[in-house]
């Protein structure tokens, strides 16, 4: 059994706690979603088993370059009409 890794230790300088939940919530999905396409009763629960994963280096966290980016999108008089529909 492998030791908890803790979040320091998953993360390199930079990289956003935020994107390792996310990261580690779809692998365990895909670790759920393929037990149950197979068949198989899983021993251990998902996530631990996702979290594992990233430990050994089976899957690394990529971030894209505009990451935390606060994007502007204006809203377009076509929006604003379905805004109003009540």
């Amino acid at each position: 059994m492998m030791h908890r890794p803790s979040v320091p230790e998953l993360l390199k300088p930079g990289q956003s706690y935020y994107s390792l939940v996310v990261a580690v919530a779809k692998r365990a999905r895909e670790i759920a979603q393929q037990a149950d396409d197979n068949g198989d009763i899983l021993l251990e629960k998902p996530v631990k088993m996702a979290v594992e994963d990233f430990a050994k280096g089976k899957y690394k966290l990529v971030e894209s370059d505009d990451i935390g980016v606060i994007h502007d999108r204006r809203i377009s008089h076509t929006d604003s009409m379905d805004l109003d529909e009540d």
